[in-house]
């Protein structure tokens, strides 16, 4: 299967390297820091979240988008994964069209990093597009690349429903490729990350999700 999407990555004219192991793949990553990380969970030296916290812990690998690529697709291992700090989750068997897509989209998202974009803010939460860094309350807070993009999405649309499918396809650019799952589990992880100001964003039962004051 690897081999499979390194043929067809490298006919996209990606260029791709295999790992077998977390081993292997933490050398080749010391080696050349790359544009995003295809992940399998299920590996002979280790489990690969354990490879997920490596990546996320490093200054040079913390930005690098995360796709999990896992035979396992249980609602407690796909949102762990997404709390690790993994942008996406593609459960297996998968179409490999679908995966290429998704594959385009984190990497065009990567690409479009603004460079001085001002500063945007809802009540004590402030964001900083150019840094895309966090700050609630005067504290700096810690997100992944789409949990910005999730937040920051909020933020601009304060007040408003947004359904899931707006949050896939406006505020993560996948095109649909994101299951709403996915959603789900990102706005679980940003709720938790904000604390009490986690009620910002409320449930609209039936559609989907909005930002309103916390009181």
């Amino acid at each position: 299967m690897a081999r499979v999407l390194q043929f067809n990555l490298t006919s996209l004219g990606h260029q791709v390297r295999l790992a077998g192991t977390v081993t292997e793949a933490d050398r080749l990553v010391k080696e050349a820091v790359p544009d995003l990380v295809l992940l399998d969970l299920r590996l002979p030296d280790a489990f690969g979240t354990d490879f997920l916290q490596v990546l996320r812990a490093e200054p040079a690998t913390a930005a690098v988008p995360v796709i999990v690529v896992s035979a396992l697709g249980d609602e407690q291992t796909v949102v762990e994964a997404l709390h690790l700090g993994a942008d996406d989750y593609v459960t297996k068997p998968f179409r490999t069209g679908e995966l290429l897509a998704r594959v385009g989209s984190a990497l065009r998202r990567r690409a479009a990093v603004p460079g001085s974009a001002p500063s945007t803010s809802f009540g004590v939460i402030v964001m900083d597009p150019a840094t895309r860094g966090v700050q609630v309350a005067g504290e700096p807070v810690e997100f992944t690349r789409s949990e910005f993009d999730i937040l920051a999405h909020f933020v601009a649309n304060a007040g408003r429903v947004l359904t899931r499918k707006q949050l896939c396809e406006q505020a993560l650019g996948s095109g649909g490729s994101i299951l709403e799952r996915t959603i789900d589990a990102h706005i679980r992880t940003i709720r938790r990350k904000l604390g009490d100001q986690g009620r910002s964003i409320a449930t609209v039962w039936g559609v989907g999700y909005r930002l309103v004051s916390p009181s």
